[in-house]
């Protein structure tokens, strides 16, 4: 089973190679131990018969948070993130906010920056909370600068882009594919504003694309199948050597 996971945390690795903004995950395995060990009646590693252990189970996943590679799009509202910081979303359905790495926005009818991941619809925050929005929903003569602030020509800066860094990683909760929840106490938000001198630049025209590197996938997929391979063939060995002390016991009988 522990192997089986594996190998489904690897093919949903592959099936995001093109998805803007997605992180890697890893099966985090170890060892079984006994139930001697378990329960603390012997210690690991004594050598003894007891001290034999039962393969590996699954712990938990680990996110690798890297940045993607940025590539170019020509699309004025994609935008990309160079460096250590997220994008403030809000669901459209029920007003969660939510934090997330990938910048392939639309603007709507209504001017406002928006995302469709899995069923949902979100728009993208200022640093005041309140959606980006176009002055002029169907204007074309806006630009996002490299410090992630919106210009309209005719009025000049319009609203500065939210860029957080989250409190602690291993407080974020992947929900689909790039979007994250930040699991923290009632009260507190989990994340920090960047301040002006320290935010990365916001590149528009580019999107960060999948940090999941193809070659790497399909060599862990190899080692994992072969795995569930010699899995498979130890237990058909096992059933093996059991009928056949069964039928020598049965003949002496």
């Amino acid at each position: 089973m522990s192997q089986e996971y594996r190998m489904q945390t690897i093919a949903n690795n592959i099936a995001n190679l093109e998805t803007p903004g997605f992180k890697r995950e890893v099966a985090l395995q170890m060892a079984r131990h006994t139930a001697s060990v378990a329960i603390g009646e012997i210690e690991f590693d004594t050598g003894l018969m007891t001290d034999i252990g039962g393969g590996v189970h699954t712990i938990g996943t680990h996110t690798e948070f890297k940045q993607g590679p940025v590539m170019p799009t020509e699309i004025k509202s994609d935008m990309a993130i160079e460096g250590d910081a997220w994008f403030r979303v809000r669901d459209m359905a029920n007003g969660e906010e939510f934090l997330t790495r990938a910048g392939n926005f639309q603007v709507d009818r209504n001017g406002q920056f928006v995302s469709e991941w899995g069923r949902s619809r979100f728009q993208l925050l200022d640093t005041e909370g309140e959606p980006v929005a176009l002055p002029v929903p169907d204007s074309n003569t806006w630009h996002i600068t490299d410090d992630g602030v919106l210009h309209e020509v005719g009025i000049g800066r319009v609203q500065q882009i939210a860029l957080v860094q989250p409190d602690n990683l291993k407080t974020m909760v992947k929900i689909g594919a790039n979007v994250y929840r930040l699991e923290v106490p009632d009260g507190q938000v989990g994340y920090q504003d960047i301040p002006e001198p320290e935010r990365p630049k916001i590149r528009s025209g580019h999107l960060e694309m999948s940090a999941t590197n193809p070659s790497t996938e399909m060599i862990e997929m190899i080692v994992a199948s072969r795995a569930v391979e010699t899995n498979v063939k130890m237990m058909h060995t096992q059933d093996e050597a059991t009928g056949s002390l069964i039928s020598q016991v049965l003949r002496v009988a």
